[in-house]
C-alpha cells in the first residue's frame, strides 16, 4: 500500500557552488559529502517514489538543484503526476531561459536567498564574492513569469541588526513574499556558532521588526524553520506565522536524497530507512520516529507550549550529538536563564 505524506523535499545532489557559512545541511557536518548523482540515479529515484509514496507536493533542493542536469525533466515528471512544485536555489546558478523554462513547466514557487541589502554581509554570510549581484538577477528573472517569489532570510549576528535596511530593499524589488528563518544549528554552521548565533536581544528585535513590516505593509512575512517558544513567543508576532514541528509526523517536511535515503526533516541526520528496501509507513512508524512524539525534554517538561513547540528543533540536537531528549541547542546558548547549557562541538 502507498503511504501518504503531505509534503516531499526532493535532494537532488549534495553539490554546490557556494560555501555559505550557516549551511545546515547534515553531510557537512562529518565527511563533507558533496555527491553529485547521475540523471539516470535521479530518475530512478524520482520514479520509484512517484510510486511508493501519495504525496501532493514536492520541493527540489540540494545542495544546489541547478547544478542537476535537466532539472527539467524531473520537474516535467513530476507535473506530469499532478504534484506541486517548488525549487530552492542559491540563486547563483540559474539563467533567465531556466526560470522561464522551469515556470512553464509548472514550478508554482522559487525561494531565493537575499541576507542584507548590502553585497558585502550577503557575500560574507554565502562565502561567494559577486553573489548579492547574482541573486538580485535571479528575483528579476522570476519576477518576469508567472511563478511565486519568495526571498529568505537567515537571521544571523551578522544580518539580526540589518533587518529594517533589507526589509526595505526587498520591498524596493518589488517583492511581497518573505520567509524569515533563524540560523539553524548543524552542518557547516556548527564551525560558526559564535559568529551567527545572534543574542537573544537581537533575534527578538528582529521578529519586532518583522511584525511591524507585516502589519504595515505589503509584506507577507513568515517563519518556517521552527523557533522555541520560550524564546520567541509567537503571540507576541500575530502578524508572522510561525512553523513548527507538530505531532503528525506527515505534516513534516520528508526528506529523500537522490540515492532513495528518507530522513524525517532536512535537518535530521538521522536515515529512518530507503525508498528502495523498505515501505514508507514502516519507515513512518518506526521506534525512532515515535520518539519525536513520546520523548520529551526534561527542560521541557513543565511548559505549556509543549503541545506546539515540542522543544523546538531537536534535529539540531541530533546535528550536534545530542538525541532526542535534548531540546533545542540554541536555548543553551542565548538564553540568559540556562548560560554555558550547551558545549559548543570541537571541530
Amino acid at each position: 500500500m502507498t503511504g501518504s505524506v503531505d509534503h516531499i523535499v526532493f535532494e537532488t545532489t549534495r553539490a554546490c557552488n557556494l560555501s555559505c557559512r550557516y549551511c545546515y545541511n547534515p553531510w557537512h557536518g562529518s565527511d563533507n559529502d558533496a555527491r553529485h548523482p547521475s540523471l539516470s540515479t535521479l530518475r530512478r529515484t524520482l520514479k520509484r517514489l512517484l510510486r511508493s509514496v501519495d504525496f501532493r507536493h514536492i520541493t527540489f533542493t540540494g545542495g544546489e538543484p541547478l547544478l542537476v542536469d535537466n532539472l527539467k525533466e524531473l520537474a516535467l515528471t513530476c507535473r506530469l503526476k499532478r504534484k506541486g512544485i517548488t525549487l530552492i536555489s542559491n540563486g547563483t546558478v540559474g539563467a533567465r531561459e531556466d526560470y522561464a523554462m522551469l515556470a512553464r513547466l509548472g514550478v508554482s514557487l522559487f525561494e531565493f536567498p537575499l541576507h542584507a541589502a548590502e553585497p558585502e554581509v550577503h557575500d560574507r554570510l554565502t562565502g561567494m564574492t559577486g553573489s548579492h549581484a547574482k541573486v538580485l538577477e535571479s528575483i528579476r528573472s522570476v519576477a518576469s513569469t508567472d511563478a511565486e517569489l519568495c526571498v529568505v532570510i537567515v537571521l544571523t549576528k551578522l544580518n539580526a541588526v540589518r533587518l529594517p535596511a533589507t526589509l526595505e530593499f526587498i520591498r524596493e524589488l518589488g517583492v511581497t513574499t518573505v520567509m524569515l528563518a533563524r540560523f539553524n544549528i548543524g552542518g557547516r554552521g556548527m564551525d560558526n556558532i559564535p559568529l551567527l548565533v545572534p543574542s537573544l536581544e537581537e533575534l527578538r528585535g528582529a521578529f519586532a521588526t518583522a511584525e511591524s513590516y507585516a502589519q504595515t505593509t505589503e509584506l507577507r512575512i513568515s517563519s518556517n524553520v521552527c523557533v522555541p517558544h520560550c524564546l520567541i513567543n509567537p503571540r507576541h508576532y500575530p502578524h508572522i506565522p510561525i512553523g513548527s514541528c507538530g505531532a503528525d509526523v506527515t505534516r513534516r517536511p520528508i526528506t529523500v536524497d537522490f540515492d532513495g535515503n528518507m530522513r524525517i526533516c532536512n535537518h535530521s541526520p538521522v536515515v529512518i530507512g530507503n525508498l528502495f528496501t523498505q515501505s514508507i509507513d514502516s519507515m513512518l512508524s518506526s521506534e525512532y520516529v515515535k520518539g519525536w512524539d513520546s520523548i520529551r525534554p526534561r527542560y521541557c517538561d513543565d511548559c505549556a507550549h509543549w503541545a506546539v513547540c515540542r522543544g523546538g528543533c531537536r534535529a539540531a540536537s541530533e546535528q550536534m550529538g545530542m538525541g532526542l531528549e535534548n531540546e533545542d541547542p540554541i536555548i543553551g546558548i542565548t538564553s540568559p536563564e540556562r548560560p554555558g547549557k550547551v558545549s559548543l562541538p570541537v571541530r
